[in-house]
């Protein structure tokens, strides 16, 4: 095992911790390894070019593929089990260019580090000479880490929604968004559906079907659309801009970029998942990254799940 100081170290060992946990399943991604692509598209609101000058938010519709998932990174987990959902959009622009936006289901992340969220992953891995993990280890972790305590708390009273479509997606990380003129704003991204939110205890999901998310998107989108807002929560001149963890005051602004379709679960959806990289660094001219820690380390980390997969490890 490589050392997490040395280069490009720690982000080998979180993927080969995230397979730990996920257990070996050849081909799929270290994390969020079940998963349904949808096709759909994007339109931005008429304000959205007064924040940024990204292509995709000048309003003409554009192209998107979007996959919804779970956190796990076993793809047979029973879509009861809890944990976060995912929601990851690929903005097509032309040309061969793309823009990612990735949201989940808690707001926050909770490892301020890369090598804080390896340790909180270690923690929860089988202990090597009982081959189970142990019942004190995650305990001991939140006890020290009230970030990550916090975080945990917050997944477990929304344990697992009713619909893929009916959860907010919040985005972990701060970005720049800058428009025409220069000027600049930091915020946050998050996906509010137009249907009512709605989420099971965990004693219901339990009594689901393994794959009732995925049914229930499929039934769904035979009658009409997934719609979601893309918003932005934009940032007071004292909010943290480079720590996931922090959570920003509830009254922060929030701001309408445009409003997201998605018609159809992808016909290619087996290739799909082989071929696709949903990196929320893959930003567009306009949208800055931060010195987030954790934003900073997810190109390199999926680089390495991406290359594991397409040989089959």
């Amino acid at each position: 095992m490589t050392s997490p100081t040395a280069p490009g170290g720690v982000h080998a060992e979180l993927v080969e911790a995230l397979r730990a946990l996920g257990g070996s399943h050849p081909g799929y991604r270290a994390a969020h390894a079940k998963g349904v692509v949808c096709t759909g598209s994007f339109r931005a609101a008429p304000e959205a070019s007064g924040i940024c000058r990204a292509p995709h938010l000048q309003g003409q519709p554009v192209p998107v593929v979007a996959r919804f998932s779970h956190g796990s990174g076993d793809p047979n987990a029973p879509d009861g089990m809890p944990s976060v959902r995912g929601l990851a959009v690929k903005f097509q622009l032309g040309g061969g260019t793309s823009a990612d936006v990735l949201g989940i289901t808690v707001e926050g992340f909770p490892a301020r580090t890369p090598e804080e969220f390896l340790a909180f992953l270690r923690a929860q891995l089988p202990d090597r000479a009982t081959g189970k993990p142990s019942p004190d280890a995650v305990p001991r972790f939140l006890a020290g880490h009230p970030a990550a305590r916090a975080f945990v708390e917050r997944l477990m009273q929304r344990p697992v929604p009713e619909s893929y479509a009916r959860a907010t997606y919040h985005g972990e990380h701060a970005f720049r968004f800058v428009a025409a003129g220069g000027s600049s704003r930091w915020a946050r991204y998050r996906f509010v559906p137009d249907a009512a939110e709605a989420f099971l205890s965990a004693d219901d999901a339990a009594k689901r079907p393994p794959d009732f998310l995925t049914d229930e998107l499929a039934s769904r989108l035979r009658t009409g659309p997934a719609v979601f807002h893309l918003r932005l929560q934009l940032a007071g001149p004292s909010d943290p801009t480079d720590d996931p963890t922090a959570l920003w005051p509830a009254d922060r602004q929030v701001v309408e970029l445009g409003r997201l379709e998605l018609g159809a679960i992808s016909a290619t959806g087996a290739a799909d998942e082989r071929r696709l990289i949903f990196d929320p660094g893959n930003c567009p001219d306009g949208i800055e990254k931060s010195a987030d820690p954790i934003l900073l380390a997810r190109s390199p980390a999926y680089s390495i799940s991406y290359e594991g997969r397409t040989r089959g490890v």
